[in-house]
């Protein structure tokens, strides 16, 4: 087993703390290992006036129960994180396994990325995507900003829930499912 080692300073212009590790060596290693970390697939969308917008997040968890808050990063250069914080509401789909396709749509470059899917307007106005295993609708209750990201923290007033689980992954650069593991 190949183990790296490496302290991650803060700053842009930080170099690695290590004995043996060059900057680039670090950031090899911390890609490396968000790799090994599986992500629910997710689409953040938003609607600002008649214009939707939308992102592939694997960045995406449970915040609390009481109140119902979820969080979303998001990167600031993107046109979605305007979009958000200008309309102040978003929602969260979480993929299943037939949405790989929907889901590097939303990663790419696409001119409209809701030409695929069926989607419906939420009481926010957010997109939801009608057959999504779990749609969020959610206020916009915070934003913390970064150099690169900003984490969006979501207050849910609806969820919409199917029954099925068969939920799509993203882990070590692909796209993988869940395998239930036999019971011990």
């Amino acid at each position: 087993m190949n183990t790296q080692v490496a302290w991650m300073p803060r700053g842009e212009d930080a170099a690695p703390v290590s004995s043996y590790l060059s900057a680039e060596q670090a950031l090899q290693a911390f890609r490396n290992g968000m790799r090994a970390l599986a992500g629910a697939v997710t689409l953040v969308t938003t609607r600002l006036g008649d214009e939707r917008f939308g992102l592939t997040a694997t960045a995406v968890c449970s915040m609390s129960a009481n109140p119902p808050r979820i969080l979303a990063c998001v990167n600031v250069q993107g046109r979605s994180y305007r979009a958000i914080a200008e309309s102040r509401c978003m929602a969260i789909n979480v993929l299943g396994t037939r949405h790989q396709g929907l889901a590097q749509r939303f990663a790419s470059a696409e001119a409209d990325p809701f030409g695929a899917g069926e989607w419906t307007r939420a009481a926010t106005g957010a997109p939801l995507l009608a057959d999504a295993l779990v749609a969020f609708d959610c206020e916009v209750a915070e934003m913390f900003v970064t150099r690169t990201h900003a984490v969006v923290i979501g207050e849910i007033r609806h969820i919409a829930c199917r029954d099925e689980r068969d939920a799509l992954l993203y882990m070590d650069g692909r796209f993988v499912s869940v395998a239930p593991l036999p019971a011990h």
